[in-house]
């Protein structure tokens, strides 16, 4: 079972898959995931777990991002993870809100639905994990066609699989597509303007900026590889394809080093760099804290 959580502990609200992570045993926890970069970009996430039960994981997410073009003012947005786990599997359920602002006119609510479980029996330390989620959001932003702005309300989906592959909890794998559907009410043909909703909410993108624009399917790989024992660490590595509706498809490549400062405590420092075709490449930096009480 333990091995089963591995990458599931932070799934509901960590940025990318949580290739080698612990599972907490702590009765509550707490982490601060604060990115920026390219464009004056800001973007901070604070996060307080709690284990209500020995199967039941609740949890608070209150986090904004800002740069300095699109979003000179902050865009915020909560979440509510709550995390179940038995015996053979881990469920997970997000709903997230985007209040809609005076600023951008724009808010979105949704909810993200994550399932993992092991394939196979597990063995020194070697296993597989098979994940699958689905996402639903709906928004409210204006749309520009022909020169003309109208104000909408539209719904999205997505569904990701990812797998997951250890080799003697030193090596790590993990594989993800995700696809995302047409949404409704002309906003697939339109220039969404201003538009709040992360789409990292509805599926893994691999990058650390906010990504507001409409994808149509993402691909990622990670490697990552344990330092122990001789260091209590991990370095880790991934790339990114990102196809939009209505803009470039964009590449981006994460790497980065995961360190357990303590029993306590974790620090995970990492870079992205993030490049749409026909655009120059964007940089951009992660500092994530986890304290466990």
């Amino acid at each position: 079972m333990k091995r089963l959580l591995l990458a599931a502990a932070f799934a509901a609200l960590a940025a990318a898959p949580a290739l080698a992570a612990g599972q907490p045993r702590a009765a509550w926890w707490m982490e601060n995931d604060y990115s920026f970069g390219s464009n004056g970009l800001k973007k901070d996430s604070i996060t307080v777990y709690r284990k209500a039960s020995a199967a039941f994981t609740t949890g608070l997410n209150l986090s904004f991002y800002k740069d300095t073009g699109a979003y000179e003012e902050s865009v915020y947005s909560l979440r509510l993870p709550l995390m179940y786990s038995r015996a053979g599997y881990f469920v997970s359920f997000k709903p997230f809100l985007y209040p809609v602002s005076a600023y951008t006119r724009s808010g979105a609510y949704g909810g993200k639905l994550y399932f993992l479980t092991s394939i196979g029996e597990e063995q020194d330390d070697t296993y597989t994990h098979l994940i699958l989620s689905g996402a639903w959001a709906q928004q409210k932003a204006f749309l520009s066609e022909g020169g003309v702005l109208a104000r909408k309300t539209f719904s999205q989906a997505a569904v990701e699989a990812q797998v997951e592959k250890s080799f003697y909890n030193q090596f790590f794998f993990l594989a993800s597509a995700a696809g995302f559907n047409e949404p409704g009410n002309g906003a697939a043909n339109s220039t969404l303007v201003k538009p709040v909703l992360d789409q990292a909410d509805l599926a893994y993108l691999g990058t650390f900026r906010p990504v507001t624009a409409l994808p149509e399917w993402s691909l990622s790989a990670q490697i990552a590889r344990s330092m122990r024992p001789d260091y209590d660490s991990h370095i880790y590595a991934g790339y990114s394809k990102i196809s939009f509706r209505r803009a470039q498809k964009a590449g981006s490549f994460i790497t980065g080093l995961k360190l357990n400062l303590n029993e306590k405590s974790t620090l995970d420092l990492a870079y992205n760099a993030f490049k749409a075709e026909g655009d120059a490449p964007k940089s951009y930096y992660r500092l994530l804290l986890q304290l466990f009480f």
